[in-house]
This record gives structure tokens, sequence and C-alpha cells, in this order.
């Protein structure tokens, strides 16, 4: 039998120190599944969003066995010991949204488990997470003995029951922040005869370096390996406030309220996955199309999983729609960027 198996989930600020997942350690003489063997599935995105728009990677499987950590596309977008793809939300509070979680694959349900609450792990308060770091969870069998794992589903949203057959793209649940989450997301992890497989190449985890990059045995159907082939560098979201935002009350309550007309206004940008000598271009248009300011941060020094880069001071004067556009700069080239339309209003308005 199956179990719901547990994994650590460290990401935007901490590092802590990965569990043991009773994973069997593979050398490089066993052959890798592949997508054209015909008991490995195409498999489907685990979570029915728009990749890249209001769902985004977070982190991806550690392909190296040793003490440095290497994600499958040959990148730092991962943590030591980590097992399975992070597709996160942005916000706690996003998860009211329902963000479907789905079968990647048709196959049999093996093991749910509910019940357990959302909420932002601090592991400074949360002590109750043993045996539970997988949070409300799904684990789906499908042929060939491959066997897929959904984490961290929203309490009370599982709609599958152990022994229910289901079809690739049938909601299993919604994205949540159940057991070790630091953020609200789904958790995917491939396993096949008991082995964790790294799902993007095909390959088990834990052979070397050689396994990273190559996308040819991808288990995944060709678009999905597609989308999950691109850089995880991403603008989650900017905004005007009149102080600047900090990460973890970001993340637990949303975005900051945009200042009024008399006070101070603060440019900002929360990334994820923003690698080093990045740099961030911001600019805020008033009412009448003119700039009020125009700034470019220092490039940063080391890569960031999150990351919050903020400019301005200077109160807006008055009320109006002003126009903020961010770039995300790398190489010289844009990586990413962002416009939105805020408005801000006078005292006393609502």
């Amino acid at each position: 039998m199956f179990k719901l198996q547990s994994h650590w989930a460290a990401h935007s600020q901490y590092r802590l120190a990965p569990a043991l997942l009773g994973i069997m350690i593979l050398s490089a003489a066993i052959t890798p599944a592949r997508a054209d063997d015909q008991s490995s599935p195409n498999l489907g995105l685990p979570v029915d969003c728009r990749l890249g728009v209001d769902c985004f990677v977070q982190q991806m499987p550690d392909v190296d066995p040793g003490d440095q950590a290497l994600d499958p596309l040959c990148g730092n977008a991962t943590y030591q010991g980590h097992d399975g793809w992070d597709i996160r939300i942005r916000t706690l509070k996003d998860i009211d949204r329902q963000t479907p979680v789905i079968a990647t694959a048709d196959g049999t349900v093996a093991r749910v488990r509910d019940g357990i609450p959302d909420r932002i792990y601090d592991r400074a308060e949360d002590k109750d997470t043993a045996g539970k770091e997988c949070g409300n969870g799904v684990l789906v069998e499908h042929s060939g003995g491959l066997a897929s794992q959904y984490c961290h589903l929203k309490q009370g949203s599982i709609v599958v029951r152990p022994g229910a057959p289901v079809k690739k793209g049938d909601q299993l649940g919604s994205i949540g922040a159940s057991g070790l989450a630091e953020f609200p997301h789904v958790h995917l992890s491939v396993r096949k005869d008991g082995r964790t497989l790294e799902p993007l190449t095909g390959r088990p985890l834990g052979i070397g370096r050689e396994a990273c990059g190559a996308t040819g045995g991808s288990l995944f159907e060709p678009a999905v390996r597609d989308a999950l082939s691109r850089s995880a560098s991403a603008i989650l979201s900017v905004g005007l406030s009149n102080a600047p935002p900090e990460l973890p009350r970001l993340v637990r309550e949303g975005e900051p309220a945009v200042p009024k007309a008399s006070q101070p206004v603060i440019a900002w940008v929360w990334a994820i996955n923003v690698e080093a000598d990045s740099v961030f271009r911001m600019r805020i248009v008033d009412p009448d199309g003119k700039t009020l300011m125009h700034i470019e941060t220092k490039p940063l020094e080391r890569r960031k999983a999150n990351y919050i880069a903020y400019a301005g001071g200077k109160s807006a004067q008055r009320a109006g729609e002003y126009r903020l556009q961010v770039e995300m700069v790398w190489g010289g080239k844009t990586s990413s960027s962002a416009t939105r339309s805020i408005l801000i209003r006078g005292e006393g308005e609502r």
C-alpha cells in the first residue's frame, strides 16, 4: 500500500534541514523511465491554471545527489533533497479562488488525507507537523507502476476517495497551504515502482548532474514539458503603498493598501527565482502622463528565491490614476515585466 509520504518545503526565507523521505538512492546503472515507454503516460500539469500568469513554478526537484542543490534545468530553483515540483499561487488569501489541483494521468486514487488547516508555516511557532508535512494530499496510482502524489491541498477541498478511478484532468482538490508549507502551492512528486523520478527529465533522482538539462525522456506531455522548461524567474506582483511591504505579511495577508494622495508613494515589486546581478527598473507615471519616478535598482548580489524591491517616498500630491511599469532585467535582457494602473484617492475618499 502506498502511503502519503512527507516532504519538507523550505522556500522563501528559510533553509530547513531536509526530512528523511525513505527514498532509495539509485545508481546510474538503473534504466530511467521514458515518456515513450508505453507503461508511462504523458503527464499533464497538476493544476488547472495559467502558468506564469496566475500560478508559478517556485521550486523544482533537486537532481544532484551530493551536497549541492541543482534543478533539472541545471539551475538553482530548488533546495537540498527536494523531491518534487512546487507550483504556487501568490498569497494565502488566494486559496479562496479554489485553484483546481488535477490528476496528471488516468489512474486510481490510492490514498487521501484531509482535515489539516491551511496556514503559512512558521518554524518558530509550529511544532505539530511531524508526519503531516504533506498536509492534505492525494496519491494516485497509474499504469506501469507509476504513482503521483499531490500535497498541501486546501482543507475540505478534496473531492475524490480511495478506490475511485480518475481521468487525466479530473479535479482532485484545490491548491492550499496545509502541512509544512511556507506559501500556498501544490507539491507534485512522481514515483515508479516506489522509486522517485524527476518527471521533466524522466530520470530517477540521485543519479548525478548529467541528469539535468536533457528533457528528451520527459514524462510530461510536450506542451507541459516545454512550459516547465522555461525559466522560473517571474514577477508575482507589483503595486504602490505608503511603506515598504514585508514578505511574510504579503504572503499571509495579500497586498498592502494603496496610499492616499497626501501620503508617501512607494513602488514595489515582488519576484521569485531572481538571479544574481538582476536589476529592477520601476517607473511611475502620474495622471497627466508625466513621470513621477524612474529608477533602476542596484544589481542583486546573490540569487533570491523570493525578493521584494521598492523605491520612492515622494508624495503623489493629488488623486487620480497612476501607472506603474516594472521590468526585471538579467543579462541585459528583460526576463519579466508588469504594468499596472492604480487609483490613488484623496483623503476621506473610499
